[in-house]
């Protein structure tokens, strides 16, 4: 069996589930199907699928010998204080691939996965917004949110820390930073890139649809029932493989189907300079370390 060596570690919601989607295909390349393991993150318990290494590592049996390039995505590695540095212990010449977003939209983004996977209970970003002081202090948390930091929007989209983090932790040239800017605007060109970061030929892939837009559950109950099953079925249904695999796929279908795309509504002028403000110097810092200026972001 292989051991992984590169993993697609963040910031959420800026791309990281369509770039896993499309470098899956690649004939060179093997991701483990079980979407965002998050075995790394120590210090997040709760959003960690497995606990023991070996657990972790059957996710690679399928793995075969034609593939070089061997990982996972798990969007919060980036954000824990503890995944990087257990993944520099695991292997420390494993590749990194960031990526990252106007924190703005990025921190919206989130809000609204968060309301459809039910982990948060507010109706409006801005409300979720102003409470993130009083959350910090363990009140007012959504009832069936998995780590309160999760709803640190303003801590979780700041990114020059994270990515400075990153580069003390691994060499740089083990480290490639994707703008999700340029991912939307020339994906195959990115998509180009990222093989060769990876080390592996152009399989002259041409189409790349969208993946992973703003959706919101159709019934409350059954959307409860995926993401929040009850513990005894949950762990009947994770003993076996080959019922975790029946499992999975069924639930996928089920979250298509409880699903409908929508357009989120835009944020106030107001509100909008708010988060600008409190972003700018992220931003310029993020701007220094990426050598790119990404100030427009903010204007």
């Amino acid at each position: 069996m292989k051991k992984p060596n590169f993993f697609i570690v963040g910031a959420p919601k800026c791309g990281t589930t369509a770039l896993n989607e499309y470098l899956k295909l690649h004939p060179e390349i093997f991701i483990v199907s079980r979407k965002e393991p998050h075995y790394f993150n120590t210090d997040i318990p709760k959003a960690r699928c497995f606990n023991k290494l070996e657990r972790y590592l059957e996710l690679y049996k399928p793995c075969k010998s034609k593939h070089i390039a061997v990982g996972e995505a798990s969007v919060w590695y980036l954000y824990s204080n503890d995944a990087l540095d257990n993944i520099y212990q695991f292997n420390p010449n494993a590749k990194i691939i960031i990526m990252v977003r106007n924190p703005i939209d990025m921190a919206y983004s989130l809000f609204s996965q968060l309301r459809y996977n039910l982990e948060e209970d507010q109706e409006s970003f801005e409300n979720a917004w102003h409470l993130q002081k009083i959350r910090k202090q363990g009140k007012k948390l959504p009832i069936l949110t998995r780590e309160a930091k999760f709803v640190q929007y303003g801590q979780v989209c700041k990114l020059s820390k994270q990515i400075e983090r990153a580069y003390s932790i691994f060499p740089k040239e083990q480290i490639k930073v994707i703008i999700f800017d340029d991912f939307v605007a020339d994906t195959r060109h990115i998509y180009q890139e990222t093989l060769s970061f990876l080390g592996l030929n152009d399989d002259g892939k041409t189409k790349f649809p969208v993946i992973n837009e703003s959706n919101i559950y159709n019934i409350k109950w059954l959307q409860k029932f995926i993401y929040r099953p009850p513990k005894f079925l949950a762990m009947f249904f994770n003993r076996w493989k080959p019922i975790r695999d029946i499992t999975n796929f069924l639930v996928e279908q089920i979250k298509k189907w409880n699903s409908t795309n929508v357009k989120r509504p835009p944020l106030s002028d107001n509100f909008r300079q708010e988060l600008a403000d409190y972003f700018r110097d992220d931003v310029k810092k993020l701007s220094q370390l990426l050598d790119r200026d990404l100030t427009h972001w903010l204007e």
